[in-house]
């Protein structure tokens, strides 16, 4: 099968995320199985506070949909959102005839299989604010601690595995186990970039508790979703108020700019 695994980052036009995008198109070919073919693409645009703002959330959401249809035009058997924010998570599915996995929701998922309760490690309040909403989005705060983060950025992040990686990773640790402190048995890193940062370099736990490999997550629910779309069971547009066919969301792309 082949999986168009899109970024909400810049990779391949901004080179702060070289490392990150080395890390991700090495890492996504080695947790996927056998016969599966995964290409990372990045986004054109992105604004500054992009991560930070509902609204520059909802234009950033229209670029990814373009990619998500060209993927399906394409020929690829499913779409994977890297971005741990989960944008467009309704309107993806809706539009979409592919399987789509998005990183957070299978983290989350995956976590609930390996632990009783999870813990989010992210980047600041901010963001972790946003995805303990996520938690609740998904029905699963009873299975989620409090949130703990390492009050920093995503770009510093960034700066750090380039520069001081293991300055990252004495940061991670020590907000982690912050997160078991509360009851965590299960780690989601709060940043995509993490996953295959940690992935590449083989650290899968803190103290024991297993840090949740986002990457792998996601690409093995894509590859689960394509797996159960062949045995006949497929997603429905119908039912939680989506009653539109595929013809008329395409034409409504049309009527609304949204070529």
């Amino acid at each position: 099968m082949k999986i168009w695994y899109q970024s909400y980052t810049r990779i391949g036009n901004d080179p702060r995320w070289q490392r990150y995008e080395d890390d991700l198109k090495s890492y996504v070919q080695r947790v996927a199985r056998p016969g599966t073919v995964v290409e990372v693409h990045g986004v054109e645009v992105m604004a500054p506070k992009m991560f930070e703002s509902d609204y520059m959330q909802h234009l950033h959401t229209a670029q990814i949909m373009k990619y998500a249809l060209q993927a399906e035009s394409e020929g690829y058997d499913a779409f994977c959102l890297g971005g741990t924010l989960d944008i467009g998570h309704a309107c993806l599915r809706e539009v979409l005839d592919i399987p789509v996995a998005f990183i957070a929701e299978s983290s989350f998922y995956t976590a609930c299989l390996l632990a009783r309760r999870f813990g989010i490690v992210g980047q600041s309040e901010q963001s972790v604010r946003r995805k303990m909403d996520l938690v609740k989005y998904h029905g699963l705060s009873e299975r989620c601690v409090d949130a703990v983060h390492m009050g920093t950025s995503n770009l510093d992040v960034i700066n750090l595995f380039n520069n001081d990686p293991d300055r990252f990773i004495e940061m991670f640790v020590s907000a982690s186990r912050r997160s078991i402190a509360l009851g965590a048995g299960a780690l989601i890193p709060g940043f995509g970039a993490v996953g295959s940062f940690f992935g590449e370099r083989g650290i899968h736990d803190i103290d024991g508790i297993p840090i949740v490999d986002i990457v792998a997550s996601v690409i093995k629910t894509a590859e689960t979703l394509f797996d159960f779309k062949k045995l006949g069971m497929r997603r429905s547009r119908l039912g939680g108020g989506n009653h539109a066919s595929k013809e008329e969301l395409l034409a409504a792309r049309v009527i609304y700019g949204a070529l």
